[in-house]
């Protein structure tokens, strides 16, 4: 079974409406955009030479995945001189969250408890109904 991270994005508007997607980022796709969401705008020679000190990745494998990511939406797209400058269409925070609400509603059938315990390292229901109960008071 292929590794990967879960993909939650907003795909450019069609014709009728916007999509979200749910699937796996491929590991060289989640390299990618590490890049982009840490330096803004890039090249893919900018990536490639940076993803060259991981070991060797094919210079048309990046410029491929950063073409198939501007294609979704995940990346904008312009050309500037001869060259195309890829940007973020999407902040690392926003998929996160899509992830987590994705997890929320598809695996966890809408409950937050476990992601919450989990991020609080909360230990038992009454530490969960303590900390609610201080929320409210906010």
């Amino acid at each position: 079974m292929k590794s990967s991270a879960m993909r939650v994005f907003k795909l450019k508007k069609s014709a009728k409406k916007s999509r979200t997607i749910v699937n796996g980022l491929s590991p060289i796709e989640v390299e990618i955009m590490q890049v982009i969401w840490r330096d803004g705008k890039v090249t893919v020679r900018a990536v490639h030479e940076e993803l060259l000190e991981n070991g060797y990745i094919p210079y048309t494998t990046i410029m491929a995945a950063m073409n198939n990511l501007s294609l979704k939406g995940i990346l904008k797209q312009n050309r500037e001189n001869k060259a195309y400058v890829y940007s973020a269409a999407i902040s690392n925070t926003k998929v996160a969250n899509q992830i987590i609400d994705s997890v929320i509603d598809r695996i966890l059938g809408g409950s937050k408890n476990p992601i919450l315990r989990h991020l609080l390292k909360i230990k038992d229901e009454a530490e969960l109904e303590e900390l609610l109960k201080l929320k409210e008071k906010l």
